[in-house]
């Protein structure tokens, strides 16, 4: 998808909540352009997207229920189900085959969910927030937001 969004002018950015040095590491991995990831460790851009897993810190342990509803996105929301069923497992398999785990800041931080967003300077195009594991827009979706011609 990225090619299609550079060739129609269309600025791709990711962020991540890790660290730079993490960061280094996934954009070598992919291979990803460094320059079109950002890192945000206190979760700040999370918080203000409004993205599911919000967890504080302040939570107690494990039978919380902001903690018992992260891991419940993060592994048995049925969102992650369907999307496998859709897409099948061969994209995954292909996204995973240099897929080392880069572990977060802070134990919390691993039911953060993200999302995908469009915008045109301050106007919001298109606004997905990843209900679970897997629960990602569709490339279709993401290309038609963001108006380039290259769906």
């Amino acid at each position: 998808m990225k090619p299609s969004l550079d060739e129609n002018g269309v600025r791709l950015m990711v962020v991540g909540i890790d660290s730079p040095e993490s960061a280094t590491e996934f954009s070598s991995r992919l291979p990803f352009p460094a320059d079109s990831l950002y890192v945000n460790p206190d979760r700040s851009a999370y918080k203000a997207l409004e993205l599911y897993g919000d967890l504080t810190g302040d939570e107690g342990v494990f039978f919380d229920p902001k903690v018992v509803e992260g891991v419940k996105r993060l592994f048995f929301n049925k969102a992650t189900g369907e999307a496998l069923k859709a897409r099948g497992t061969e994209g995954l398999k292909s996204a995973t085959k240099n897929f080392k785990p880069l572990s977060p800041p802070e134990p919390r931080d691993a039911v953060q969910q993200g999302g995908l967003f469009v915008f045109r300077g301050r106007e919001t195009l298109l606004a997905h927030r990843d209900e679970a594991t897997g629960d990602h827009a569709g490339a279709e979706e993401v290309l038609a937001a963001a108006a380039c011609g290259c769906a």
